[in-house]
């Protein structure tokens, strides 16, 4: 058997390598051609999935970075605008694969007690940028029944929007809702924006207005000459509180308010990729005039937002600067 068994092996291998064996060779190279595939078959996913996760962190990374870049710029520009306006913190979500969705929840403070405002939603894109949704964003616009002027009430919360009068435009007609103080409980927490019959420095201001009143914004003329003498020729408008520009009074210390308001220009200056670049820069261009940077002593006020009881805020009926008010928020004390 032994004998046997060693001449048949030694007659397949003589077959073999003189190509007699049909079966032996069809399944070498058979197996040959299964390795080489299930080993080409393994790079590829391999690879594939290399790319996917390096593809996968890219975009990330990018989304990221992007998202981190938009909220920049909103908190930013919302810190030189939207007068009383406070945000709070993002909330993010996907929008697709290019494009991701930012939502600012946001009030008022009136005295000490938070006032639901609208949500400022906006987009940012895998390829940079950030924009507000597509729509209509205008407030609502009701003609007043007792002055025949329209005001203008938030979309979502239907609370007063504020509103002021530029003091080198001429108006047909100002609203002076101090005169409405009346209609209103003594108790009653109220906020009103106040336009100046000229511009005044922030010390001017404070001087001015009662202590009884809380100032918690200050209007700053950012218009040139051209510009003011522009919007006389055309019809007159009254300036909506989300298209003027300011600053808040610093809670901890007021002497830095306008300071963090001319730091803040300026880092919108150095954002030449930031959304409101050319807003930042039309600002400093014209606060600063000949000066070759903008300083403290460039920044003028034409109007503020002030806070108090109905009572404290009739004191400001003996103001003389005070050239028009709008009535903003209501709010009870308890």
């Amino acid at each position: 058997m032994n004998e046997t068994n060693k001449h048949n092996k030694e007659k397949e291998l003589d077959d073999l390598f003189s190509g007699n064996s049909k079966n032996n060779l069809t399944k070498v190279v058979k197996k040959a051609k299964r390795m080489t595939f299930l080993r080409n078959v393994a790079i590829t996913l391999g690879v594939i999935l290399l790319l996917s996760i390096l593809l996968s962190y890219t975009w990330l990374s990018i989304m990221r970075n992007n998202e981190q870049q938009a909220i920049d710029d909103i908190v930013i520009f919302n810190r030189i605008t939207d007068p009383n306006v406070e945000l709070l913190g993002s909330q993010s979500e996907s929008n697709g694969i290019f494009e991701g969705l930012l939502t600012f929840n946001r009030y008022k403070e009136v005295e000490g007690i938070p006032v639901n405002w609208s949500d400022d939603v906006f987009t940012y894109s895998l390829f940079g940028g950030v924009s507000r949704l597509v729509g209509d964003h205008a407030p609502i616009q009701i003609q007043d029944q007792k002055d025949g002027l329209i005001r203008y009430y938030d979309r979502e919360t239907k609370q007063r929007m504020l509103h002021f009068y530029h003091p080198e435009i001429q108006y047909s007609q100002i609203r002076q809702d101090l005169r409405m103080i009346g209609d209103f409980s003594d108790d009653t927490l109220l906020e009103v924006g106040l336009s100046f019959n000229k511009a005044y420095t922030v010390e001017e201001v404070r001087e001015a207005i009662p202590d009884s009143l809380s100032l918690k914004w200050y209007w700053v003329d950012t218009y040139s000459d051209s510009e003011i003498k522009t919007t006389n020729q055309l019809e007159k408008t009254t300036e909506l509180a989300t298209e003027i520009y300011g600053f808040a009074e610093d809670p901890t210390d007021p002497k830095n308010s306008v300071k963090n308001f001319v730091s803040d220009v300026k880092m919108g200056l150095e954002r030449e990729d930031g959304k409101y670049f050319g807003e930042f820069t039309r600002i400093n261009n014209n606060l600063r005039g000949d000066s070759a940077v903008l300083s403290d002593a460039d920044v003028k006020i034409s109007g503020a937002v002030v806070t108090g009881t109905a009572v404290d805020v009739g004191l400001l009926q003996d103001v003389e600067m005070v050239r028009a008010s709008v009535l903003g928020v209501a709010v009870n004390s308890y």
